[in-house]
C-alpha cells in the first residue's frame, strides 16, 4: 500500500524546541536540583555538561541521523537500515522495543500529569493553601486514593495529547510545541523574578556553580550519565521520530548541538528557581515525587502570594508534562499511521486509548490494585524501574552498536554531511565513549535495582 507523505517541521527553530520540550520534563524538575545538590553543586554541573556535550548530543544525533535517513517511525526504519546496510532484519525489534519503552515511560508518565493536574485544580478552588510539611504529606497520601478525581485529570490530559497528536505533524505538534515552549519559558521566567527576590538567590547561585563543594567521584559522573540518559528521551524512539520530520537542508548535528547545550541551561534555570525557594523555607531538595507534591507547595506556600506562585509552579510542570508526554506518544502513532497506512486521527486515537488503559491500571495501582505486588513494589514502581533500570540502556546501548559499527561509514557521513574533523570526534564517541558508558550505567543499574 502507498505510504502517505510525510509531514516536516516548519523550521529548525521547532525541531530544537520539540526536543527541548521532550527533554524538559520531570527528570529537570523534580531530579535534577536533588542531584545538584547531593552529588556536588557546580562540580557535578561541569561534570554534567561535559556528558551532556560527549554523550548525549552524540546519541541523539545517532538517532536523529535513523530518522531523518528513511523518515520512517523507529521499528521500520532500523529494519530498512539493516537491509540497505546487508545486516540482519532482527534490528527491526530494537525500534519496536523503543516504541514499547515510549509506551511503558509514559503510562506511568500519565499518572504523574495526573497528579499535576489535580493539584492545579485543588490549589485554584482553596484547598492548598499555607500548610506544613505534615498536611502536604497526608494531602499527596490522599489524592492517591480518590480516584474519581484523579481518573477525570487522567483523563483530560489524556485527550489533550490525543487531539494534539491527531492533528498531525504540522497543525498538531508543530504548532503546539510553537505556543506551549515559549508558554513554558514565560512561566519559568515568572518563577524566576520570584525566586530573586527571596533573599537566597546569590547563595543558590554560588551552590550551583562553585567548583570548591566537591571533587569529581565515580558515583557523581554515574548519576551524570544516568540523568543524561534519561533527560534526552534516549532509547525511546522519540528522537528517531522527531529526526524524521527534519528538513534534508538542516545540520543534524549543530541542531541536536543546541538542544542539548539548551536544555542544560534551561535544568540550571530550574534549579536558580528551585533552590532559593527551599533556601528561604529552611528545607533541603528532595528527589522524586516527594519535590514535587510536597516540598515545593510548602516553600512556596510561605512566599508572598504563595498561592499565586504555586499555581503558577505547577502550571509550568503542567505545560512540561505535556510537551513530554506529546513526545513520548508519537513514536507509536507514527508506528501505526505507517505499518497498517492508517489515517492520522485513527492511529492517535489507537495509541492513546490503548496508552489510557495501560496508564489507568498504572494509576489505579496505589488504590484498586495495590495487592499486585512484585519485589515488594506496586505497578507504578514496577514499570518505572523496568523502564529506567533495563528498558532504557539496553534499547540505547543497541541503537548506539547499530549506528556506529553496523551502518557503513559512507551512510552515516553523507547523512551528517559535517566537517571531517567533527565527525571523527562523534564517530568516536559514538563507538567507543557511548557503549562503554552506558555498559557501565546498565550494570551499576542492575546492582541498584530494589529487590
Amino acid at each position: 500500500m502507498t505510504q502517505r507523505a510525510r509531514e516536516l517541521w516548519s523550521n529548525r527553530s521547532v525541531f530544537i524546541l520539540a526536543l527541548m520540550g521532550s527533554s524538559i520534563g520531570l527528570g529537570n524538575i523534580w531530579r535534577f536540583p536533588y542531584l545538584v545538590s547531593e552529588q556536588g553543586g557546580g562540580t557535578f554541573v561541569l561534570v554534567y555538561l561535559a556528558c551532556v556535550l560527549l554523550l548525549g548530543v552524540p546519541m541523539m544525533i545517532a538517532e536523529a541521523l535513523i530518522g531523518r535517513q528513511t523518515r520512517l517511525n523507529p521499528a521500520s526504519a532500523m529494519q530498512r537500515l539493516s537491509e540497505e546496510s546487508g545486516a540482519s532484519r532482527r534490528w527491526l525489534w530494537v525500534g519496536g522495543l523503543s516504541i514499547v519503552t515510549s509506551v511503558l515511560v509514559f503510562s506511568f508518565y500519565a499518572v504523574v500529569a495526573a497528579w499535576i493536574f489535580y493539584y492545579v485544580f485543588a490549589l485554584i478552588s482553596g484547598q492548598l493553601i499555607d500548610v506544613g510539611l505534615d498536611q502536604a504529606t497526608s494531602f499527596f497520601g490522599q489524592i492517591l486514593m480518590v480516584t474519581d478525581g484523579l481518573i477525570i485529570s487522567h483523563t483530560l490530559f489524556m485527550l489533550v495529547i490525543m487531539l494534539i497528536l491527531a492533528a498531525g505533524v504540522r497543525r498538531g505538534l508543530d504548532r503546539a510545541i510553537r505556543y506551549l515552549m515559549p508558554l513554558m519559558l514565560l512561566l519559568l521566567l515568572i518563577l524566576l523574578i520570584y525566586a530573586t527576590q527571596t533573599g537566597y538567590f546569590a547563595q543558590a547561585y554560588f551552590h550551583l556553580f562553585s567548583l570548591q563543594s566537591a571533587p569529581v567521584s565515580g558515583s557523581m559522573v554515574m548519576a551524570a550519565i544516568g540523568h543524561v540518559f534519561f533527560t534526552f528521551s534516549l532509547g525511546m524512539g522519540v528522537v528517531m521520530t522527531y529526526g524524521s520530520y527534519l528538513s534534508r537542508k538542516e545540520s543534524i548535528g549543530q541542531t541536536v548541538a543546541c538542544a542539548g547545550v539548551m536544555d542544560t541551561l534551561l535544568a540550571v534555570l530550574v534549579g536558580l528557581v528551585v533552590f532559593p525557594i527551599l533556601m528561604s523555607a529552611h528545607m533541603e531538595p528532595d528527589s522524586g515525587p516527594g519535590l514535587l507534591f510536597i516540598t515545593m507547595p510548602v516553600a512556596l506556600g510561605q512566599m508572598h502570594a504563595g498561592q499565586a506562585l504555586t499555581v503558577l509552579f505547577f502550571l509550568f510542570v503542567g505545560v512540561a508534562a505535556v510537551t513530554s508526554a506529546i513526545s513520548l506518544m508519537e513514536p507509536m502513532t507514527a508506528w501505526c499511521e505507517q505499518r497498517w497506512n492508517l489515517t492520522r486521527v485513527i492511529s492517535a486515537v489507537l495509541s492513546v486509548s490503548f496508552a489510557w488503559v495501560l496508564s489507568l491500571i498504572v494509576l489505579l495501582s496505589f488504590s484498586h490494585f495495590a495487592n499486585i505486588t512484585l519485589f515488594n513494589m506496586n505497578l507504578f514502581e514496577q514499570v518505572s524501574t523496568l523502564t529506567t533500570y533495563v528498558l532504557l540502556p539496553v534499547v540505547g546501548l543497541c541503537v548506539m552498536i547499530f549506528v556506529g559499527w553496523v551502518l557503513t561509514r559512507r551512510t552515516t557521513q553523507d547523512a551528517l554531511s559535517m566537517r571531517l574533523v567533527f565527525y571523527y570526534i562523534w564517530r568516536f564517541c559514538l563507538c567507543f565513549l557511548v557503549p562503554i558508558a552506558v555498559s557501565i550505567i546498565f550494570v551499576v543499574n542492575l546492582y541498584n535495582v530494589p529487590f
